[in-house]
């Protein structure tokens, strides 16, 4: 009777020890079956490389869409955490990407590239058709409606200085001196007024090639016309656009590069055409630095300068480079280098303007 006992103990075991084998291998081969259905898929624009060719700029070439993520994403100019912000998106926005590498994910808004950080972005479908054909139309409306080409520039500062004192905006009761002579180079003693007038002229010159309708607020060095007056001649002008023409300095000689100046978005006298001198500003510093190689300093934003609070058009001071760096006066003196800054500002506002031929 025992050994029947003991007998019927061992079969029960061994069924169990089966039974527990097949739970295992079921949970193994289920697991493995799960492995081997999961896809992955990238969670941000970064993708597989090792067919994509790579641009002069160290960017794989792409030509599909991403999705922004997130509340604020910052576009930039350039693929710098230092560099400039172009604008502010909103999550879920649609982008045509054109490249990435590492960090940095490029992408097309308003005709041109700029930059968003990878992990701000993910890989996304094109948009449905219809939206497609909604954006063709409203691009053929925007051509339709093109701001008229027409720009005052401002060779800033003149020959001698205007002492006398003007408000430096509407209803403002701070004042200050009407006009200066600007700087001098620190190397050569190239004087400011006459740099910043033969770059204007120069710029002049290459944007009515282009079919621009353009006003200088002055053609020679010996004149007197304070800052508010050369905003008056811009308000005055019919244009759609005053761009000053200056130069930098700082005590720091070995600063170089080029700076872009506007209101700021609160100014208390023309806070309203702050997204237009902005964007304006952003293009022309692209443009430029593109063209010649400079340092994009980015926009400084103030409600100090007298012609910027009195224009009633967008507006954006354009400094050139640094009179305190041997390196930007040589440059800014060499022909060469005029032509390349000449043609890359003026690139840049035919992109403001949206002419830009693709």
């Amino acid at each position: 009777m025992k050994k029947k006992y003991y007998i019927y103990i061992s079969i029960m075991v061994l069924m169990l020890l089966t039974a527990c084998g097949e739970n295992k291998k079921e949970k193994k081969e289920n697991e493995t079956t799960t492995e081997s259905a999961t896809v992955y898929q990238p969670s941000t624009a970064t993708d597989v490389t090792t067919e994509r060719p790579l641009d002069e700029d160290g960017f794989y070439v792409t030509d599909d869409y991403v999705i922004t993520i997130g509340d604020t994403i910052n576009v930039r100019v350039s693929p710098s955490t230092d560099a400039s912000i172009y604008s502010l998106l909103a999550g879920g926005e649609v982008l045509k990407r054109t490249g990435y590498n590492d960090e940095w994910t490029r992408v097309l808004l308003d005709k041109t590239n700029f930059y968003i950080h990878s992990d701000l972005v993910e890989i996304t479908e094109a948009p449905p058709e219809a939206d497609t054909e909604e954006e063709e139309k409203t691009a053929s409306d925007t051509d339709a409606q093109k701001l008229e080409k027409k720009v005052v520039i401002d060779a800033g500062n003149q020959t001698n200085p205007n002492v006398s004192e003007e408000p430096i905006g509407p209803g403002s009761e701070e004042s200050k001196q009407g006009v200066t002579t600007g700087n001098t180079g620190a190397t050569l003693g190239t004087k400011e007024y006459e740099l910043n007038l033969v770059y204007a002229q120069a710029l002049k010159s290459e944007l009515e090639k282009r079919g621009y309708e353009v006003t200088l607020t002055r053609d020679s060095n010996d004149v007197d016309i304070t800052n508010k007056q050369r905003a008056d001649i811009a308000n005055s002008s019919g244009a759609t656009t005053f761009i000053r023409i200056q130069m930098n300095y700082s005590a720091n000689s070995e600063l170089s590069g080029v700076m872009a100046v506007t209101m700021t978005d609160d100014s208390p006298y023309n806070a309203a055409l702050y997204d237009e001198s902005y964007k304006l500003a952003t293009r022309i510093l692209q443009g430029a630095t593109e063209k010649t190689g400079a340092i994009n300093h980015g926009i400084y934003e103030t409600e100090e300068l007298t012609a910027v609070n009195w224009s009633n058009i967008p507006v954006v001071v354009i400094k050139l480079g640094y009179l305190s760096s041997s390196q930007d006066e040589e440059n800014l003196l060499d022909e060469n280098y005029r032509k390349d800054m000449i043609e890359g500002i003026a690139d840049g506002i035919d992109y403001y303007y949206n002419y830009w031929e693709e």
